[in-house]
């Protein structure tokens, strides 16, 4: 594995796609209940509180690492639109992100002694996911850090007649 063979936008979108992997095991939401002076509450992380969103997020993390790492192998084709790739895959889990920081998953009405709340680790998901989205746009835009190899000089022009 040969890490000159990545741009900063690839380091940038497969430490993204490790933060959202990681941000899946935080909590993401907290529940608290106080009910005649009794108080309890508990959180439940990405893994616990998620449907099938949690599957789709370990997915879009372990495909934008696999691809960071098959670019610094060497392993990845040079017909694979790779940034093009960690893009989608970057906005896609921020529009998964998003939707989970807007939408809490509740089990219909919540009465007024229970509060549902957003922890760190969706938080955290969305630097991740963002980070995976801006480093696939940015390595469109960056040549390899070790450069491509320099074009070789025009044959020189046939002789005057």
């Amino acid at each position: 594995m040969d890490t000159s063979r990545l741009t900063t936008g690839d380091i940038v979108a497969g430490v993204g796609g490790i933060v959202l992997l990681i941000a899946l095991f935080l909590p993401w939401y907290g529940v608290s209940v106080d009910v005649a002076g009794f108080s309890a509450s508990e959180s439940g992380s990405g893994w616990e509180v998620l449907g099938f969103i949690d599957i789709l997020l370990f997915l879009i993390s372990v495909a934008a690492i696999a691809v960071v790492a098959a670019r610094a192998a060497g392993a990845l084709p040079a017909d694979i639109p790779a940034p093009v790739i960690l893009l989608g895959l970057g906005g896609l889990a921020v529009l998964l992100v998003l939707y989970r920081i807007i939408d809490i998953p509740t089990d219909g009405d919540v009465p007024d002694q229970v509060d549902v709340s957003r922890k760190v680790g969706v938080f955290i998901a969305l630097i991740g996911a963002a980070a995976l989205a801006y480093g696939g746009w940015r390595t469109n835009s960056e040549a390899p850090a070790g450069g491509a190899a320099p074009l070789a000089d025009p044959p020189p022009p046939p002789p005057a007649v």
